[in-house]
Order: structure tokens, then C-alpha cells, then sequence
């Protein structure tokens, strides 16, 4: 009875502690629901430690200007080198800011790459317009992280303005070479030179001869490391040589270069004109053959041998052709005429209305044609009338 009597009291006593054991476990959790702080914890340590990283990539691309010139010319290209480092940061894709600058204008706009072991070359090429010139402020970005450097703050610098001879040319250049030349007559009082050049550190489009009757570019390509025209120049047949002057930036200090007169007939490649030392030659070629043609029908009749009058046909057949009237051509109005034979050359006149003209050779789709005043010019097949 007394077991029993135990054993019923301890089953009371422990349905009584049930309760507050299941409250106990209740209040705990409600307690540690907070627990999960050490986990935010870690998140935002990463995240300064990735903003940290950003940082250091940020003020690690560092920039400096490099082999800064010690004198400027007005006119002349200027080259900028900027140096960035460190290498694996700046042999990346690097996209500049340049703003501030006075007295240049951009001359490429993408820069030139040098990659060596103490860092990254880039260069920017200007053209010096004033004495007083300011580079410009340059920011470079890495376009992959989008991290950008500390601006580079542009130097101040001083250039010469020159004080050139009267045959100067309008450039300055490291190196200006006339690699060929061609001589024509154009009327019976000027000459038409063709001559082409090459040139480095050069702004060739500024190129101009002082003392031509007319001039122009018949093609232009304008580089920094290398440029090249093909030029035109109207000048006096009186004159022996065609004379100018350049700026040699290298040796700073002024070239003459001189391009000799060798008047050529060659009608094929350039320009020519109906001379009157031309129709004397064409005179005495038909007058020689002719004369020629003569004494073989002479020996045909006093010989009666028939390869005399055999041969006589070359030399006659020649007299027949020489004395041909030129073909006659259309031309449509509002048509441009070339100077020389070439796509994209120089227009020196354009007709008014249809017109009609003596024509001569045909180089290309080009047909060369007789002007008034004893000149010449070529018209392209395109502007001819159709019927």
C-alpha cells in the first residue's frame, strides 16, 4: 500500500513539472532566436573586405607623364607618353579621360601601346597650335573592374613660334621625302609637276607651296608614324626647279629641298598639251614618211618589182592615220574635269551645258580631251552623253 501510495505521488509530482519543463524550452528558443548575429557578422566582414580589395586596385594604378619634350614648335605634333603601373593592372583594356588642355588639339585619338617591363607606355599625339600650350588632365579607367586612377595633372609648356623663309612649305616634320616626281607641259606657258612624298611626325595637310599658279592634293594620307600625299603644282615653264622649304624637327632647323623641272611627253600616265613643239615633231614624222612612202612607188616604177609598193604601204598608212581628224565627243553638263587621269583628283573646271570636245587618248575609265587656250583635261567615261 505504502508502494502504491509512493509510486501515485511521483506521477502527480511529474505531470505537475511537465508544464514549466515545456514553458523552459519555449523561453529558451524565444531566447536564442538571436543567435544567428555571428553569421551577419561574417557577411559584412566580407564585404569590407571586398570593397577594401576595390580600393587597393583603385590607388594602385598610378600614372606619370614620360619623356616630356624640352622645346615646342608651333605647328609641330606632339607626342605624350603617359606610363602606368603596375604592369598586370595597366596591360589591361584602359579607357582615358583627357580634358583641361590648352593651345593642342588632338591629333589621334587612340593612343599608341608600349608595353615594357617597368610598366605601360601610352602615347597621345597633339598639334601645337599656340606658344602657350597646357597638357591635358588625363584619368585613366580599367574598363574590365571599372577602377579608376588619381588624375594626372597636365604640364605647362612653352613653344617657339617660327619665323620661316619666303619658300616655306607650311610643315614641320621629323623626315619629308620626295620619293618620285613628274614633270608635263600644261599650256604653252606652265608646267604641271606630280611628285610624291612621304613624311613622318608630320601634319601633311597643312602642306602649300608659296609661289604655284595652282596646286592640290591628289591623294592624302595623314599617320603620325607615316604619312604620304601625291601633289600637284601649276608653275611657270620658265622656271628650271620647283624650290621649297620644310621644318626638320629632328635637327631643328630648316631644309630646302628641290624638285628638278624634266618636262616628260608620256600622255599615257599624266597630263600633256598639244605644244607647238609637239605638232613640229608630229609635222616631221609625216613629212618623212610621206617622203619615204614616195620613193618606194618611185622604185616600184622604175624597178617593177612589187615589194617596193608592198613596203610603201606602212610608211603611207602612217600619213593617213597621223592626218585623222581626233573623234568628237559629248560631254554632259555639270561634269567635272580632272586634271590627271585619277579617281577622286582635282577638279579644275566643270562644263556649263552639254558640250562637245576633241578627244585624244583614253587612259582608264578617263578620256583625255582638248579645252580652249590650248589646255587639256580628262573627263571620266561616266559623264559622257549617252547617245
Amino acid at each position: 500500500m505504502k508502494k502504491f501510495a509512493l509510486s501515485l505521488l511521483f506521477i502527480v509530482c511529474t505531470l505537475w513539472a511537465e508544464p514549466s519543463v515545456l514553458t523552459d524550452s519555449a523561453d529558451s528558443a524565444v531566447q536564442e532566436a538571436p543567435a544567428p548575429e555571428p553569421a551577419d557578422s561574417a557577411t559584412q566582414e566580407s564585404s569590407e573586405n571586398v570593397d577594401t580589395l576595390f580600393a587597393g586596385v583603385n590607388s594602385a594604378l598610378t600614372m606619370q607623364f614620360s619623356n616630356l619634350p624640352s622645346h615646342l614648335y608651333v605647328g609641330e605634333i606632339l607626342a605624350v607618353t603617359v606610363k602606368l603601373t603596375p604592369l598586370d593592372l595597366a596591360s589591361g583594356n584602359i579607357e582615358y579621360t583627357l580634358q583641361n588642355e590648352q593651345g593642342l588639339r588632338i591629333f589621334s585619338e587612340t593612343p599608341r601601346r608600349s608595353v615594357k617591363d617597368d610598366g605601360v607606355y601610352d602615347t597621345f599625339y597633339f598639334l601645337v597650335q599656340s606658344p602657350d600650350v597646357r597638357l591635358p588632365d588625363v584619368t585613366a579607367t580599367i574598363t574590365s573592374t571599372g577602377a579608376t586612377s588619381d588624375t594626372l595633372t597636365g604640364s605647362v609648356l612653352n613653344a617657339t613660334p617660327l619665323t620661316p623663309p619666303s619658300t616655306f612649305a607650311n610643315v614641320l616634320a621629323d623626315k619629308f621625302t620626295v620619293v618620285n616626281y613628274k614633270t608635263t607641259p600644261y599650256n604653252q606657258e606652265s608646267n604641271v609637276v606630280i611628285f610624291t612624298v612621304k613624311a613622318s611626325r608630320c601634319n601633311i595637310g597643312n602642306f602649300s607651296l608659296p609661289n604655284a599658279i595652282k596646286q592640290g592634293f591628289e591623294s592624302k594620307i595623314s599617320n603620325v608614324g607615316e604619312s604620304q600625299m601625291t601633289y600637284y603644282a601649276i608653275i611657270p615653264n620658265t622656271e628650271q626647279s620647283l624650290a621649297f622649304t620644310i621644318f626638320n624637327l629632328r635637327k631643328q632647323r630648316y631644309e630646302s629641298l628641290s624638285i628638278p623641272i624634266i618636262v616628260d611627253d608620256d600622255t599615257v600616265s599624266t597630263q600633256s598639251d598639244l605644244s607647238p613643239t609637239d605638232e613640229r615633231h608630229t609635222e616631221l614624222k609625216i613629212g618623212v614618211s610621206a617622203l619615204f612612202g614616195a620613193v618606194l612607188i618611185g622604185l616600184f616604177y622604175w624597178r617593177r618589182q612589187r615589194w617596193y609598193l608592198y613596203l610603201s604601204v606602212l610608211p603611207m598608212f602612217y600619213v593617213v592615220y597621223a592626218l585623222l581628224p581626233n573623234q568628237n565627243i559629248c560631254v554632259k553638263k555639270d561634269a567635272p574635269i580632272y586634271l590627271l587621269p585619277m579617281h577622286h583628283g582635282t577638279v579644275f573646271e566643270m562644263t556649263l551645258q552639254e558640250e562637245h570636245f576633241e578627244a585624244e587618248k583614253q587612259v582608264g575609265d578617263f578620256t583625255k580631251i582638248h579645252l580652249g587656250e590650248n589646255n587639256v583635261g580628262w573627263v571620266n567615261k561616266r559623264d559622257l552623253c549617252s547617245n
